[in-house]
């Protein structure tokens, strides 16, 4: 009787330690998946300037622009080859980065930025 009651203990260890580590690398796994979801950045305009002035992200993320000033801003790429709406005070912009860009205020030339990837 004693005999039976240890390997059922024993069994009963064996399945409570399989399920553990079934649970630690079942964790681990949607980890990895956690890790590949983007970044949402926000860059604030305001008082005439872009801030932060100069922004690093990792390739996917995602940048928003808010325009919290009392004038209308854009984002404009520096090469032109895209530019957002004009943004009243309380809108905003927002664009998946796939690259560097440098990019301006086209209604305030002198407000500038930079995007950069750090990979």
């Amino acid at each position: 009787m004693k005999i039976l009651k240890i390997f059922a203990l024993k069994k009963v260890v064996l399945v409570v330690g399989t399920a553990m580590i079934f649970l630690v690398f079942s964790s681990l796994d949607s980890s990895e998946t956690f890790s590949d979801t983007p970044t949402k950045h926000v860059v604030s305009i305001y008082q005439m300037k872009f801030i932060p002035k100069n922004i690093q992200v990792k390739k996917g993320d995602i940048i928003e622009w808010v325009n919290k000033d009392i004038v209308p801003h854009n984002i404009t790429e520096s090469d032109k080859n895209w530019a957002s709406k004009t943004l009243k005070k309380g809108d905003s912009f927002s664009k998946k980065i796939t690259a560097n860009f440098d990019y301006f205020c086209s209604i305030h030339i002198v407000m500038q930025g930079s995007v950069s990837i750090n990979e």
